[in-house]
Order: structure tokens, then C-alpha cells, then sequence
């Protein structure tokens, strides 16, 4: 009849409670006997153990456990899926709620056992969000036991030397679904990572790249610590003591090894681009770099007009001697050893042939010239 039909999940979760309600009943009766037994004067206890003899009282108790036991063996069976299966658990979720995940991607087979359990172990608030691989269909009490231990997957993540901090929010986010907007607003905010240990405008410059492993959806805050006690282990002490040879302090060299990260498409010119950059600095230049400029125009173009560079910006290094207020980007350890130890050189001018290769020039003329070289060849010099 209509009234009488059920599905199989539905039917199974009515089995479920009414053999756990009827194993509950017994095991209380038993319990109330036994107590009830206890509080009874002696002569009517000896009485009664008489009647029910102590042997006929642990076949009942003994029935009964074992009646329990093989309810649960019934109910915590394994779902009925197929293979591995992966499992996404949020922050906040409940522990019906990942019951019925579990159920539905036949990991588990009943969502109404897993949820008991949770509560029995007191485990509603303790199951810990992430994504995790099941290798097949397993128990609730095995799922309870992962889930509690944690042991999510991890990511692999790798941050390209170069990148903004909006580029990097850009990555993670993709990669592990972080807030990119709140990664954002916490690398401005000083508040935040001056605990880290910076003294800066930003984290702009100092989340170092590499290659990470974070698990999904890892909070905004531990990514941006990591990734700046990573900074913190390369920029070690004997790179500060060189800064301080050269009269510079931590922030500058890393603005410094950002316009350089940003130059160099070569490694080897890499301390080449930074002797030029040193002599300018020394002798009172602008440093006329382009990527400040792009920097400056919020990153949409990669070609400048004259017009570019007479925008009115502090990272303008066209109309402004000395650094930038900070870094451009995040550099690398490369760009940073070759802030540190550039080339002692006599340039002053370089430009870019096209093919990630520079010719360096030591006076203005000579600059102009190679330029229209390159430009007569139909490369783009700057």
C-alpha cells in the first residue's frame, strides 16, 4: 500500500531506532534488577539469589551485552560505495550533517549510527573540517576515529618568485579555496602582522616563495605565517649583517630584490641589474625602473608611454630618486643575494633585447643607441 512504502535509507534508519530503543530497554531493565538487588536487606537478598540463582542472573546479563554488541555490528556496517571517495567537511558543519555526507557517498551506511555515536563519544564538535580521501566503504566508528584525528589532505602549492601579495591570494585560492580578499586585507593590516614580526607598510616583499603544503581551505592567518617565518629562516642573520655593510636595513634590501626580481629574466644578470642599480642609488639617480611604474598603475599594462611615467606615484621611480617605499613584489632568494652582493660595474643604463637578455650601456648615448637598434629589429626596448 502507498501508506507502507519506504526507501531503503528510510527503512533502515526505522530499524535502526527501534533496535536501538528495544537493546536500550533491555539493557536498563538489567540495570535496574541488578541495582534493586543491591539495595535489598540480606536475608531477603540471600531469598531472592536463591530464586534466581547467580548463574541463570549472568546468562541474562551476558544475553543481553551480547544482544547490544550484535545490534551495533548490525548498524555499523560499511556503506555500499564503490572505490576511494572524497569527503569535504566546512568549518561549523554538525555531526548529522557530516553523517549524511558520509551516507550519501556510501562510506558509511547508516548517518543515524554515526551521529548516536558522536554523541555518545562526544564527538559532535570535535570532528575536524577538511578535505579527506577514503580509500572505500568503511564503519562510523572508523570514520569517527579519522574524523577526530583529523589528517585531512594536504595541498601542494608553489608561489612563483615575483608575485603581488593579490597574485599569491589569487593561487591559494585557487588551490585550496582560501578568502583570497581576506588574505588581502590581513597582509595590509599592521595590526596583524606586526606579530609576525615585520615593521613594514604591508607583506608586500616578505611572503617568501616556495613551495608549500597547506591543507584545503587552511585559515588566511596560518598561510600568511607561514609563509613569513619561511622569510624569516632565509633572511637569516649573517644576509642582515650584510645589509648592514652595505648601510642598508631589511625593508630596503627587499624593495631593492623586487625591482630586481622583476627585471631579471636571466639569472646571471641578475647581480648585473643590481650593480646598476647600487651605482644609480650611490650617485644620486633615479632608478627609472619600469616595473615600479606598473606597480604604481596597479599592474594593467606592461608597455608604458611617456605619459606612464610621469604618473604621480611614491613608486614612480622616474620622478623619484632613491627606492620605493617598499617592495613591488615578493622576490626570491636569488633577487635577495643579488641586492646584497651585486656586481661592482661601470653601467648605468640597461635595456631589454626581447629575448630576456639586456644590453648594459654606461652612458646615455650609448643607451639611446641601443634601444633604437633593438627597436629597428622590431623588439620592444626599455
Amino acid at each position: 500500500m502507498p501508506g507502507n512504502k519506504c526507501t531503503s535509507s528510510l527503512c533502515a534508519e526505522q530499524i535502526f531506532l527501534f533496535t536501538a530503543s528495544m537493546a536500550a530497554i533491555v539493557l536498563s531493565s538489567v540495570a535496574l534488577a541488578v541495582i534493586s538487588l543491591l539495595f535489598l536487606p540480606l536475608k531477603i537478598l540471600r531469598l531472592a539469589l536463591g530464586i534466581l540463582s547467580s548463574r541463570i542472573l549472568l546468562l541474562v546479563i551476558a544475553g543481553a551485552v551480547a544482544a547490544f554488541l550484535g545490534i551495533v555490528i548490525f548498524l555499523d556496517r560499511p556503506g555500499t560505495g564503490v572505490g576511494p571517495a572524497e569527503l569535504v567537511i566546512e568549518e561549523g558543519m554538525s555531526a548529522a550533517q557530516i553523517g549524511h555526507l558520509l551516507q550519501a557517498k556510501g562510506i558509511i551506511g547508516s548517518r543515524s549510527f554515526f551521529t548516536l555515536m558522536a554523541k555518545l563519544y562526544g564527538l559532535e564538535n570535535r570532528l575536524k573540517a577538511g578535505k579527506y580521501d577514503f580509500e572505500g566503504p568503511t564503519t562510523a566508528f572508523s570514520a569517527l576515529k579519522r574524523l577526530k584525528a583529523g589528517g585531512a589532505l594536504t595541498q601542494r602549492v608553489t608561489i612563483p618568485e615575483g608575485l603581488t601579495v593579490r597574485q599569491i591570494a589569487g593561487v591559494l585560492q585557487k588551490a585550496i579555496e582560501i578568502d583570497s580578499a581576506r588574505f588581502v586585507t590581513l597582509a595590509q593590516n599592521p595590526r596583524f602582522f606586526r606579530k609576525l614580526g615585520v615593521r613594514a607598510p604591508s607583506l608586500e616583499g616578505y611572503l617568501f616563495p616556495d613551495t608549500y603544503r597547506f591543507y584545503w581551505q587552511t585559515p588566511e592567518e596560518k598561510i600568511l605565517e607561514t609563509m613569513v617565518k619561511r622569510f624569516h629562516q632565509v633572511f637569516a642573520d649573517s644576509l642582515k649583517q650584510r645589509a648592514t655593510q652595505l648601510r642598508m636595513n631589511v625593508h630596503q634590501v627587499l624593495t631593492l630584490a623586487s625591482i630586481i626580481e622583476k627585471e631579471a629574466q636571466v639569472p646571471l644578470e641578475r647581480p648585473l641589474i643590481s650593480g646598476v642599480f647600487h651605482r644609480r642609488l650611490k650617485l644620486g639617480m633615479p632608478l627609472q625602473a619600469d616595473p615600479t611604474v606598473i606597480y604604481a598603475l596597479g599592474g594593467r599594462k606592461q608597455r608604458l608611454s611617456k605619459a606612464d611615467t610621469r604618473v604621480n606615484s611614491p613608486y614612480n621611480t622616474y620622478l623619484h630618486r632613491g627606492l620605493p617605499p617598499g617592495p613591488i613584489c615578493n622576490p626570491g632568494r636569488d633577487s635577495i643575494l643579488a641586492a646584497l652582493y651585486p656586481v661592482e660595474v661601470d653601467y648605468l643604463y640597461f635595456v631589454a633585447k626581447g629575448d630576456g637578455t639586456h644590453i648594459f650601456t654606461k652612458s646615455l648615448n650609448s643607451h639611446i643607441n641601443a634601444k633604437n637598434r633593438i627597436r629597428r629589429m622590431g623588439k620592444y626596448g626599455h
